[in-house]
């Protein structure tokens, strides 16, 4: 077995980039996964979904690493995973958790206020759909649609306005402290927060607790990823469905894939050098 010159960590965004688009599974990739963590690659989760759409998952990968949820609003890490508690860490379970985001209460109770009316008619929040239409926009189950209504941070919603519209949302909503961000399938409501600063955090933690040669590759498919996948080392840009792969603005270290999700995630990865490494 090869041994690990870095501690390699992989950033990954989940639906449409790891998870299937449509069915959100990732069986066909499994034994990659398992391939990568018994090599030592840390395998870290950051993705639009919530605790507890994560935790099953987290279980089902056999992972043991930190996550982060709605869209860099949140860093959890396994109160086992880390020497200490880090400074600004609450308890929850058996985690550690760092708070990036802004309350839902917070964002609520801003968009209520009279600037956004005028906004109100051309968005439908998740929460506020009927059962069918929440499985058809989030691809998920009818069965299992509860914990994905259980964010904590933000609102996800469909626009039905035009660009110029949208774009003047964002501007008004930005001078509130607010932000919108694009997934593979909805919008996001939410703070200031974002992928690539909640990466930034968890990696300044890991150096403050004496981790050393430290690689990152980051791994998304749509807007919100783009965060991360500009300050990662190594960035894998995964075609969506009846797709282009996204742009980035760096011009070195980006693998594209040509499948979509899963298999995409794997065969971008192992165009990688650090990961064609390890696997020899």
């Amino acid at each position: 077995m090869t041994v690990l010159e870095k501690n390699l960590f992989v950033f990954t965004d989940l639906d449409g980039t790891l998870l299937s688009f449509r069915k959100q599974e990732f069986k066909s990739i499994k034994p990659f996964i398992s391939n990568l963590n018994s090599r030592g690659v840390h395998l870290i989760p950051n993705s639009s979904k919530c605790f507890s759409e994560i935790l099953p998952l987290m279980v089902e990968l056999e992972l043991r690493t930190p996550f982060i949820t709605e869209n860099g609003a949140a860093i959890f890490i396994p109160n086992d995973y880390l020497e200490k508690k880090p400074i600004e860490a609450k308890e929850f379970r058996n985690y550690w958790v760092i708070k990036l985001g802004t309350e839902k209460e917070i964002i609520n109770n801003k968009i209520k206020h009279s600037n956004f009316k005028e906004f109100s008619k051309y968005s439908l929040f998740l929460k506020n759909m009927t059962q069918l239409q929440q499985s058809y926009y989030t691809g998920i189950k009818l069965g299992s649609l509860k914990e994905g209504l259980l964010k904590e941070y933000g609102e996800p919603f469909i626009w039905m306005g035009n660009k110029e519209k949208l774009e003047e949302f964002k501007h008004i909503l930005n001078e509130e402290g607010l932000s919108i961000t694009t997934g593979a399938r909805l919008l996001h409501l939410t703070g200031l927060n974002s992928k690539g600063d909640a990466m930034s955090k968890l990696l300044e933690e890991l150096k403050l607790q004496g981790m050393e040669d430290i690689a990152t590759i980051a791994c998304g498919d749509s807007p919100n990823d783009i965060s991360m996948l500009e300050l990662a080392d190594y960035a894998v840009v995964i075609r969506l469905p009846d797709k282009k792969n996204m742009v980035l603005s760096r011009r070195s270290n980006i693998s594209n894939s040509k499948k979509i999700a899963p298999e995409g995630w794997q065969e971008a990865l192992e165009e990688i050098d650090l990961i064609k490494n390890i696997l020899k």
